[in-house]
């Protein structure tokens, strides 16, 4: 076989049967192998090597228009003008792209096609005329495009000759009067069928018309693919169908069915919702922030999103709600998405409501949604039958979750307002056919001024400008999907889209770090650490401990530093915003210390039973337990104080080639749980005394690297490469003295600061050290954020 000349000498006078216009596609080579095996001699030109003045110089019995990537109208080259010249000339073949370059060339719109279809095969139903002569109906096809005709705007001189059973997508067009044919799919792909027998009959086609060539044409025009009985479905009919299917496996799994469903509602295994109403009219506008990896209209947008750390930076930048896409096969979510998400914003004190987006049309779905973690779900107007609607609206609401109402125009809204919905989004976008009209808001929401009713506008916004504009309009919340999906640095968008000012910078020394004191045994001891400056106290209460101290001295020592206090009270947290688990327990604590005026009492345990720690908690009254041994994190949860939990870190001694300061250290299982949100409120790090597993009493101290660069990792990623993250509030303990702990507080930058042996002489806690070692953390300069510094940052 003869290689392919792809750079043809000037003037191309030489006979040829078959120019092939290669529009810079792999796939070119491979029709042109199939039509050479079929006997014809083809030239290859690629589709900038020709102007529009040589064409009437070209001696070609055909012309093929290749397939290629991107748009006819930018990456087509001369293809479109050569459709134009030798049309009604010769016969015309187009492949995949140069189905849209006929369709462009004749003024019709190449849109997306509703799915994106790479190396995927699909069932075509044809007329059977001109190259579909003689192909049995249902031929697999190859498909590799993501574009398509529209049949809204096909010109009246072009015909659909061919479509996708499953789906109604255009295959296949023909002009009425000119032998001008094309194909959306690859015939000369080895897994379509009938390749053959539809390039046979473009070869054998002659001249420029359909009437040089009647036994390709029969007798009378088909009607089957113009009527409007076989009109293409829309989008959202298409996953209407496709969800069907997946309700229906999903119930016939086993451990997944209604049943199953209805069990584990029954046993309380839905995390706890919170109503979506109050939550939107906390903030105006509220932000409706989506996780979204493609779409039917966009395509792919952000594959390589992990859903869990994205709604993380939508709740710390102020959202409101945060939307997950849960449909796998147009937008490339799950339901494992929802869960993580929620999971992720679980431990923020505002966190956003989670809305299932989806294409709900079954009760089994809202069950679903609710067992996930949701808070709310879409209902769609538009794909929904009345009944239906009124149907999941009901069963929504009665799992507790008030839904989103979409609609799209005056009838739908009419609709939603005679069901009674009470949060309604006006969608932008016409799920028909995914066009966006940016007033359709504005046109709706009128009908909406006399209702108790949150106006949401969905899809379309970019901007301030658009979120300005539907505020004066009285909308409620905005719903942005793709723009903060491409947004580099989703905080700050959503800072400029809301109007909220920037971040403030972090202080370099906005206060004193505190101090813990711990290992008191007596009166006079904690007298003297009350009277330095002290922020905590520290009662020993693990009998292996050279400072264990017994129920009934802990008690007279707490009574004696509550005289002139208050009783410990921890302030609510701000509805104005969100700060991570640590930062926001920090900024609360700090807010409480100076409400009591006295340190906080804090009992240290180590091996103990919960029973016994509840029983001495409750017994002594303290303010606060540090769990200083291997206890299990969740015991959290039974213990009715804030929790104090020691994590051990290597000595200095111990820690050859140890991270250096801003590298990240490498972390056994425990210490990995160190960020772990939800359980423990503070975090002590503490140095494992060498040839033991635990840490604590040994005046050993923290390889300060390690601890430096733990306390720089922050306790959730920044949203952008280029800002810093919050820095991990914690406290340091182990080996410090009155000597070295300004040195340790400017290395570390720790939260607060933990001391016992340190100020000791001779085991036994010496005043003037307690005094020197409190005196020298209070006037240490501390680059750690206090309460306002992490709210600021966090606004």
């Amino acid at each position: 076989m003869a290689v392919p000349n792809a750079t043809p000498p000037p003037g191309l006078v030489e006979p040829t049967e078959t120019l092939l216009i290669d529009n810079f596609d792999s796939f070119t080579w491979n029709l042109y192998q199939y039509l050479c095996i079929l006997g014809a001699n083809v030239r290859v030109v690629r589709n900038d090597a020709l102007t529009p003045e040589d064409f009437p110089k070209l001696n070609i019995k055909n012309l093929i228009i290749s397939p290629g990537p991107g748009h006819p109208k930018t990456d087509s080259g001369i293809s479109n003008d050569a459709i134009k010249y030798f049309a009604g000339k010769l016969p015309v073949l187009g492949v995949c792209m140069g189905l849209e370059c006929v369709v462009d060339a004749y003024g019709g719109t190449i849109a997306y096609a509703g799915e994106i279809k790479h190396g995927k095969t699909s069932k075509v139903r044809h007329d059977g005329r001109g190259i579909f002569k003689g192909v049995p109906q249902g031929v697999v096809s190859t498909r590799y495009h993501s574009l398509s005709a529209d049949s809204k705007t096909l010109p009246e001189d072009l015909a659909i000759t061919a479509v996708t059973q499953e789906s109604g997508v255009i295959m296949g067009v023909r002009h009425r009067q000119y032998t001008i044919e094309a194909v959306q799919y690859h015939p000369e792909s080895i897994m379509s069928d009938g390749g053959d027998s539809i390039l046979k009959n473009f070869l054998l086609l002659k001249g420029g018309t359909w009437e040089e060539n009647p036994e390709f044409m029969g007798t009378t025009e088909p009607a089957i693919l113009d009527d409007t009985n076989s009109k293409p479905p829309t989008i959202l009919e298409k996953i209407y169908a496709q969800r069907i299917k997946d309700v229906e496996v999903a119930k016939a799994t086993p451990g997944t069915t209604e049943a199953d469903l209805n069990t584990l509602l029954s046993l309380h295994l839905a995390p706890p919702s919170i109503p979506l109403i109050p939550r939107l009219r906390a903030r105006s506008p509220a932000l409706m922030a989506e996780v979204k990896r493609a779409s039917p209209s966009k395509g792919d947008i952000a594959l390589g999103t992990n859903a869990a750390q994205q709604a993380l930076t939508y709740g710390l930048a102020g959202a409101s709600v945060i939307s997950v896409l849960t449909e796998p096969t147009w937008f490339k979510g799950s339901l494992l998405d929802m869960r993580v998400a929620r999971q992720a914003v679980d431990s923020l004190p505002n966190r956003p409501a989670i809305l299932r987006k989806d294409f709900i049309l079954d009760e089994y779905q809202i069950m679903e949604a609710r067992l996930h973690g949701a808070d709310t779900v879409l209902l769609i107007v538009a794909m929904l039958p009345p009944e239906r609607l009124q149907a999941l609206y009901s069963f929504s609401l009665s799992l507790g979750m008030e839904p989103l109402v979409e609609v799209n125009n005056a009838t739908e809204m009419e609709r939603a307002i005679e069901l009674g919905a009470k949060v309604i989004g006006v969608n932008n976008r016409n799920l028909h056919d995914f066009q966006v009209d940016m007033g359709t808001t504005s046109r709706l929401a009128t009908m909406c001024a006399e209702h108790d009713i949150t106006l949401c506008a969905l899809s379309g916004i970019t901007g301030p400008e658009d979120v300005r504009g539907y505020v004066k309009e009285g909308v409620g919340a905005v719903l942005v999907g793709e723009a903060l999906m491409r947004a580099s640095d989703p905080a700050a968008f959503i800072r400029h889209l809301l109007d909220i000012p920037p971040a403030a910078n972090v202080s370099p020394a906005p206060k004193s770090t505190l101090v813990k004191i711990c290992g008191i045994r007596s009166k006079e001891h904690a007298k003297v650490a009350i009277e330095s400056g002290a922020d905590f106290i520290g009662l020993v209460f693990a009998p292996q401990s050279k400072r264990f101290v017994d129920v009934a001295t802990a008690a007279e020592i707490v009574q004696y530093v509550r005289i002139g206090g208050q009783p410990l009270a921890i302030p609510p947290s701000s509805s104005a915003g969100n700060l991570p688990w640590f930062a926001n327990s920090a900024t609360r604590l700090e807010q409480s210390l100076k409400a009591t005026k006295r340190p906080l009492l804090v009992g240290v345990f180590q091996g103990q039973s919960l029973e016994e720690i509840q029983h001495i908690v409750a017994a002594v009254q303290l303010d606060l337990v540090q769990l200083h041994g291997v206890e299990p994190a969740h015991w959290a949860k039974h213990i009715p104080v804030p929790i104090i939990r020691a994590f051990h870190l290597p000595a200095q001694s111990e820690a050859n080639g140890s991270a250096a300061v801003g590298q990240k250290p490498s972390l056994d299982a425990g210490l990995r749980e160190i960020t772990r949100p939800g359980y423990n409120e503070f975090i002590l790090l503490d140095a494992v005394r060498p040839g033991a597993t635990l840490s604590g009493g040994a005046g050993v101290a923290v390889d300060w690297a390690m601890a430096r660069t733990i306390v720089d990792g922050g306790e959730v990623p920044s949203s952008s490469s280029s800002v810093p993250p919050l820095p991990l509030p914690v406290i340091l303990a182990g080996g410090l003295t009155p000597e070295n702990v300004a040195e340790a507080v400017a290395t570390v930058r720790p939260w607060a600061v933990d001391v016992s042996g340190g100020v000791e002489t001779d085991k036994v806690k010496d005043p003037a050290k307690i005094r020197a070692f409190i005196a020298a953390v209070k006037g240490a300069p501390s680059s750690h954020p206090n309460s306002a510094d992490f709210s600021s940052v966090m606004q």
